[in-house]
Order: C-alpha cells, then structure tokens, then sequence
C-alpha cells in the first residue's frame, strides 16, 4: 500500500485565534502508525509547551527561523535542521521569522500530547 498527496495541494485551517494554521498531512494520507502534519508559522507564534505520553516526535524545519524551547535550554532552527524529541522532554517550538515545520509523532497515539502551560 502507498498514498501520495502534494503539500501545495493540501488547504491550510486555521486551528485557533492566535495559533499556526494547520496542513493535515496526516488526514490525507491516512497513516497507521504516525501523525504527520505541516503546520504554518508566522513570527511569534508557538505550539504550547508540552510532553509526550507515548510519541517520539521528528521537527523537520521545511522555512523560516524558529525556536526549540526545552526545559532548561534553547536551540535555534533554520530550514533542512531536524529535531527528534523524546517522549517525556519538555518541548516548545516557537516562531521567529515566517516559516513552516514538518512534525511527525511515532506512534500514531491520538490525544497523546499533555500540555503543560498554554502561553
């Protein structure tokens, strides 16, 4: 079995007031055992900060500049960086310039994110 779909095929929705918008990539190509998405950027915007139950999660930064904001550090992204993060580490991506990230959480575990503060 394989599925194909184009990102610049995919609509973008808006998920929230003051949040990134979303690409489902993962609602396209209708995976078993991941969660991929693009989500879209602009300065400023970040996803809450956050742990994993079960998903190992994979930042490809396909543009912009951004943020990788962990527990006690901070590591810059720019496009083609990748970024794999462990289950149980505080993370939070954070926009700097305009740009896009493509997240992939292994395994496909819905509801699996617990958010630890929302900014």
């Amino acid at each position: 079995m394989h599925a194909k779909v184009n990102l610049d095929e995919i609509d973008v929705r808006d998920v929230g007031e003051d949040s990134p918008r979303l690409k489902a990539v993962g609602y396209e190509l209708r995976p078993k055992k991941m969660r991929p998405n693009v989500w879209v950027f602009e300065p400023g915007q970040r996803l809450n900060r956050h742990r994993q139950k079960t998903q190992e999660e994979l930042y490809h930064i396909l543009s912009g500049t951004f943020e990788m904001r962990y527990e006690n550090s901070t590591e810059e992204l720019k496009a083609g960086d990748m970024v794999l993060v462990s289950p149980d580490e505080i993370r939070q991506l954070v926009c700097v310039t305009s740009g896009e990230a493509f997240i992939v959480g292994a395994p496909n575990a819905k509801d699996d994110g617990v958010v630890l503060n929302v900014d």
